[in-house]
């Protein structure tokens, strides 16, 4: 696949889709200081060559049961093994890595109960798997739709920022109309309410009605990803390590704000807490460990890995490049 050449202002559009995913381009141009036209056409070129794209998926009380699932695989079969599992909907994120794990999967199911028969399936059920460790997710410290590469200024992420209030709300109250809206949206973050509305039966009135509520329950987050293509920090890494538990709510806080974490999560395991962060290099890898134990003097790291290879991000399979190829439907009531 050819790529194009990408400058600042393609990724400060990218940037400001992070802050708004689905705001008009008239304002993303008023926040960006160029024609809404320019916006349009140039993010419609990089979607069209993968290098980034926006994607819903469930959150609040909707989130679905989580885990963190590292894979040992039999020798030369890593690739395989991970091709395979970024068919299934419940693998939501494969990563090949380093270090003490071949293969690292977020995994999502409805429910535990469900997600508890995928992962004890999954031995048999993918030729090449050695061994699995699982990892159920707790709570989420640090989401990555909240990352952001830093291409806006104070006063345009004030301007893009500013949300409603959240009413939370129950999953419960979701109808299977909400879940292909959801799904529908996963494939295509940007879908015009028209589309939309073709595409689960509704008149746009309704989906609008609808999607609202879902948004302001926090019942669903809209995110927005790109390939390394756009940006400088190419390197992925992955931390495992524990804290004590009295420790766990100055984490959540302190976590935030170290350079380059893009995610970090509780689990119930041998470790407790787990960090993704997007680096520029192999050297800032203790670079950033390093930091966290000036910020966290209580964690203790137990282990790292770099990305080999990410297969699949939140749905997406991407090729070699980090490029979106195509969109897999992630698990729901539907197909759960």
């Amino acid at each position: 696949m050819s790529t194009t050449s990408f400058d600042e202002l393609d990724v400060a559009i990218v940037d400001a889709m992070r802050s708004a995913p689905r705001e008009s381009w008239r304002r993303l141009g008023e926040v960006l200081g160029v024609d809404p036209v320019t916006v349009s056409r140039r993010w419609a070129r990089m979607e069209s060559e993968g290098v980034a794209w926006v994607a819903a998926h469930f959150s609040g009380s909707a989130t679905p049961a989580c885990a963190l699932v590292e894979i040992d695989c039999a020798p030369g079969r890593i690739t395989e093994v991970a091709r395979t599992l970024a068919e299934h909907p419940q693998a939501a994120t494969v990563k090949v890595t380093s270090g003490g794990r071949d293969v690292l999967v977020l995994a999502q199911a409805p429910h535990l109960a469900s997600l508890s028969g995928y992962l004890l399936g999954l031995v048999g059920q993918v030729p090449g798997i050695a061994k699995v460790r699982s990892h159920v997710i707790t709570r989420s410290a640090l989401e990555a739709s909240r990352w952001r590469e830093g291409a806006l200024d104070p006063e345009q992420r004030r301007r893009l920022g500013s949300h409603p209030r959240l009413q939370p709300g129950e999953a419960d109250g979701i109808e299977q109309t909400d879940l292909r809206i959801v799904r529908a949206l996963h494939a295509d973050g940007r879908m015009s309410f028209e589309r939309l509305a073709e595409q689960v039966g509704l008149s746009p009135v309704s989906v609008r009605r609808r999607l609202s509520r879902l948004q302001g329950a926090g019942l669903i987050t809209f995110r927005c990803d790109a390939s390394r293509h756009l940006s400088g920090r190419s390197v992925s890494a992955v931390y495992f390590g524990s804290l004590d538990i009295q420790d766990l709510g100055a984490a959540e806080e302190r976590i935030r704000s170290l350079p380059g974490v893009r995610s970090a999560t509780f689990v119930a395991g041998p470790f407790n807490m787990i960090v993704d962060a997007s680096l520029r290099t192999t050297a800032e890898v203790h670079d950033l460990e390093w930091h966290m134990g000036q910020e966290l003097p209580a964690l203790r790291m137990q282990d790292r890995s770099v990305v080999l290879s990410m297969t699949k991000l939140l749905g997406r399979i991407l090729d070699a490049e980090g490029r979106s190829v195509r969109a897999v439907p992630l698990i729901s009531e539907e197909n759960g």
